[in-house]
């Protein structure tokens, strides 16, 4: 590391660990104590996967009414204490479900049959209820992307993932709160406010898809959908202690979202796809998001994996430039959970230093540019394509309390212009980095690495203390590699933890298979409030 790089890290160190002691003590004066703040969950059919609800539907155990009727008093009872959604639908998602259930009573009557569209294979979520994010569109919806331009737009349209949820019998109920045009990791703006963790609500939910990750783990719906260009599905999924799996590129159709992407991010950066509880339904829910054709383009989906023939590898730190070393806590889990797969599979999980690893933001932000010297891209975005905004104008104007905007995102605009001589030497090492993993990797081996290296931090805290501890997620997005972030428990703090399990590109059968190996042997998701079934 050059020493004038060596001297700002150990400067910015010293500030946040300074800051750090001072800020915690502050929130803790103002908010209290705001653990486990939410109602109890009160019906055993919530704290269900979403294939079992499918299964109990369709064997008439159990209507698709009830089951909606329970997530929506679920999602209004914890609506004051999170702003987790925007817009809902719930009389619609209620007369839906009505409609399902009566066919399928007329079905177990003998009345009539079945519709084919109906079918297990074409609907294995019929009747289940799930959500998305404000970015993603859906006619009636806003899709603004919290940003101010947009506040008014309303969607005509549907998103294709939307679409395929429907399609297999999906009952959406709501759209939820995400970052400012869905580039930081707090889900907070100007149009709908901030969304509060569900395990402490002085603490974030990862952004953006910020709000579909809390709405899962609170338990007002069984899924969600979410996109991830930089750690955007894996970090509210850390941080609200569920699954999220970042698909191999290209496989879940990306359109009928906010911003629009480039080619170069469909191609090697954006992932659409699930976010829930519950490691059994990833499978069947990226299969209904990519489609019949796309799930194909995938190596051996359908075939099971033996996780004893697999090999295993870690690393357990990115020693990146301004980047926040792993905590005690974290790097704990990650052992144990090196340890469990060595012990049961009697096999080696290498630790792994990746000199490249050093560079990850410059990697990713050179991947976010196609290796162009500078751009404008965000800041026409959050005009509504239509105009530019001057950042260090902006900035003044939010010292002044004029802004719309969220600190974070003028950050970006003042940094995207800035021209970076460096970005196509750092874009040609991207791709020559993702050769090298791919042949390490090949077709069976399985990278074990930290998904954030805290966890949720306090509101406002990334700002100051973790600007660039994304890039834990964010460096896989500009490599192309499906990742799936698993659950670990909860820590000292009882605050959730966790890991992302990564494979080769097109072989995200393995992260899947291993995700629940990983559920097993750790437990997974804990819920953030009590259980108190009646």
């Amino acid at each position: 590391m050059p020493k004038s790089l060596q001297i700002i890290s150990s400067i910015i160190w010293l500030i946040r660990s300074f800051l750090s002691i001072w800020i915690q003590l502050g929130f803790r004066l103002i908010y209290g104590n705001q653990k486990f703040r939410l109602p109890p969950i009160t019906n055993q059919l919530l704290l269900l996967p979403a294939t079992v609800i499918a299964k109990r539907i369709r064997e008439r155990q159990v209507t698709s009414y009830e089951v909606v009727r329970l997530c929506i008093e679920r999602t209004r009872s914890i609506q004051p204490y999170l702003n987790v959604y925007v817009d809902e639908r719930f009389s619609a998602a209620l007369i839906e479900a009505q409609e399902i259930d009566s066919i399928l009573d007329a079905v177990a009557n003998g009345q009539r049959l079945l519709p084919n569209e109906w079918s297990e294979e074409r609907a294995p979520f019929l009747g289940v209820p799930f959500a998305i994010k404000e970015s993603m569109e859906f006619p009636g919806f806003h899709n603004s992307t919290g940003i101010a331009a947009r506040k008014d737009f309303i969607s005509t349209r549907t998103a294709t993932s939307v679409a395929h949820m429907l399609r297999a019998g999906a009952i959406l109920l709501c759209n939820t709160n995400v970052s400012e045009g869905c580039m930081w990791f707090e889900s907070r703006n100007s149009l709908y406010g901030t969304t509060n963790n569900p395990y402490d609500l002085t603490r974030i939910v990862g952004g953006s898809s910020g709000g579909a990750g809390c709405i899962v783990s609170a338990v007002g719906v069984p899924f969600a959908i979410g996109a991830d260009i930089g750690g955007s599905i894996r970090l509210p999924s850390f941080m609200n202690g569920i699954f999220g799996h970042k698909t191999t590129p290209d496989i879940v159709p990306n359109d009928g979202q906010y911003p629009p992407h480039k080619e170069h991010h469909q191609k090697y950066l954006l992932s659409t796809g699930p976010m829930c509880r519950y490691a059994c339904d990833l499978q069947p829910m990226l299969k209904v998001l990519a489609g019949p054709q796309n799930i194909e383009r995938l190596l051996y989906f359908d075939i099971s994996v033996d996780l004893s023939k697999l090999r295993y590898f870690y690393v357990d730190e990115i020693d990146a430039y301004f980047v926040n070393k792993v905590d005690r806590d974290q790097k704990l889990a990650h052992r144990r959970v090196v340890e469990y797969f060595e012990n049961k599979y009697k096999i080696h999980v290498t630790r792994l230093r990746l000199n490249r690893l050093r560079y990850a933001i410059s990697l990713w932000s050179s991947m976010m540019v196609d290796g162009q010297m500078s751009t404008r891209d965000f800041s026409l975005t959050l005009c509504n394509r239509i105009s530019y905004i001057n950042g260090y104008h902006e900035l003044l104007r939010k010292f002044l309390f004029r802004s719309t905007h969220t600190l974070p995102a003028i950050g970006l605009v003042i940094l995207e212009a800035i021209p970076n001589k460096y970005n196509e030497y750092f874009h040609k090492l991207a791709h020559k980095f993702y050769d090298e993993i791919q042949i390490l990797l090949g077709n069976n081996g399985i990278l074990f690495l930290p998904t954030f290296p805290q966890s949720a931090p306090l509101h406002g805290w990334p700002v100051i203390m973790n600007t660039f501890d994304y890039i834990y997620c964010g460096i896989i997005n500009a490599l192309g590699l499906p990742s799936t972030q698993c659950p670990l428990g909860l820590d000292s703090h009882q605050l959730p933890l966790g890991i992302q399990c990564i494979a080769a590109r097109g072989h995200d059968q393995l992260t899947l298979a291993v995700a629940q190996e990983i559920e097993q042997a750790m437990g997974g998701w804990v819920p953030p409030s009590l259980v108190s079934l009646i």
